[in-house]
C-alpha cells in the first residue's frame, strides 16, 4: 500500500495541520510516513501545500511531483496546481465554496464538497479543512476516522480543548457527506 498526498490551500486554511493530523494518525496505525510542505511567503493568504506519503513498506523518496493519488485543493488559487498533480485512477477532492472555476476530470475521480460552508454552518470557516479530511477519509479509507478522531483529542486536547469536539463534528460531517455523496452517485 502506498498513497502519495496533497494537501493545499491559502495560508491560514489548515492545509498542513491536515497533512499533521495523517501523518500522526499513520503512525498510530503503524505505517510508515513522511511529510514535506511549500508555502508562499506570505504569513496569511500565500498559498500552502503539505505533501504526504503513506505506505506499508519503507519510503524511499518523500517527493510528491505529479504524482498524488490523493489531492485536496481548498482555494481557487491551488486548485490547478492540484488538479495537474493527480494520477490516473487518482482522486481529487475540491472545496466547491470556493472553487468556481473548476475542470472536467479525465482519467481520475474528482469530488466537490462545500467544505467552507459545512464548516460556516458548523460555527466557522476555520473548519472546513476537517470537513474535507473526513470526506477523504470517508472516500480513501487511507486511515480510520477513529484514529483521526484520537489525534484531534491529543493535538488540541491540552492547548485548545474547546476545539476538540468542534473539529470532530466537523469531521463526522465530511465523513458522512462523502458516504452519501458516493451512496446517491
Amino acid at each position: 500500500m502506498l498513497h502519495k498526498c496533497m494537501f493545499s490551500g491559502s495560508g491560514g486554511q489548515g492545509s498542513a495541520l491536515m497533512a499533521k493530523l495523517i501523518c500522526l494518525g499513520a503512525t498510530k496505525e503503524d505505517l510508515k510516513v513522511v511529510m514535506t510542505q511549500t508555502y508562499g511567503i506570505e504569513q496569511r493568504g500565500g498559498d500552502s501545500t503539505a505533501y504526504v506519503i503513506l505506505s506499508d513498506a519503507c519510503i524511499g523518496s518523500p517527493i510528491v511531483e505529479n504524482d498524488a493519488s490523493i489531492a485536496v485543493a481548498l482555494s481557487q488559487s491551488t486548485y490547478n496546481n492540484c488538479f495537474e498533480g493527480v494520477v490516473p485512477n487518482g482522486k481529487l477532492f475540491t472545496n466547491s465554496s470556493i472553487v468556481e472555476n473548476s475542470k472536467e476530470a479525465n482519467g481520475f475521480d474528482q469530488f466537490f464538497l462545500p467544505a467552507s460552508d459545512m464548516g460556516v454552518k458548523l460555527g466557522t470557516v476555520r473548519c472546513a479543512n476537517m470537513v474535507m479530511l473526513g470526506a477523504v477519509l470517508a472516500e480513501t479509507a487511507i486511515l480510520k476516522l477513529e484514529t483521526i478522531e484520537e489525534v484531534v483529542k491529543e493535538v488540541f486536547g491540552a492547548k485548545k480543548p474547546k476545539l476538540v469536539d468542534l473539529n470532530i463534528e466537523a469531521l463526522r460531517a465530511g465523513y458522512a457527506a462523502m458516504k452519501e455523496e458516493v451512496d446517491n452517485g
